[in-house]
């Protein structure tokens, strides 16, 4: 039994990150979001309790979604030389808000 409030859809595609305002942006993986969380795999390291800055942008999405993720689990395998960090979905603008902006 599924325990989430929201499924997670897969979606194998890049992101950019960053733990703060002032660095620069990195480009890590998302593995599946839900309107509450993500499963992310990232090149470098994180703690727990991390705040993240997240853009993603799929073919599908006509502006970049900007989400702020905090990490609350960590995985202990490396895969293909990656971290993956589950993350909860703080914030994040709607495609119809950042889009109306844009315009």
């Amino acid at each position: 039994m599924d325990r989430r409030i929201s499924p997670r859809v897969e979606w194998h595609g890049p992101i950019h990150y960053r733990k703060g305002d002032e660095e620069k942006f990195r480009t890590g993986f998302l593995a599946n979001i839900s309107t509450t969380g993500a499963m992310i795999w990232l090149p470098d390291t994180v703690q727990i309790g991390d705040e993240l800055n997240v853009v993603m942008k799929s073919e599908y999405d006509p502006v970049p979604v900007h989400m702020h993720m905090r990490v609350i689990r960590a995985v202990q395998e490396l895969r293909h030389g990656y971290h993956g960090f589950g993350c909860t979905l703080e914030i994040h603008e709607p495609w119809e808000k950042t889009a109306a902006q844009d315009n």
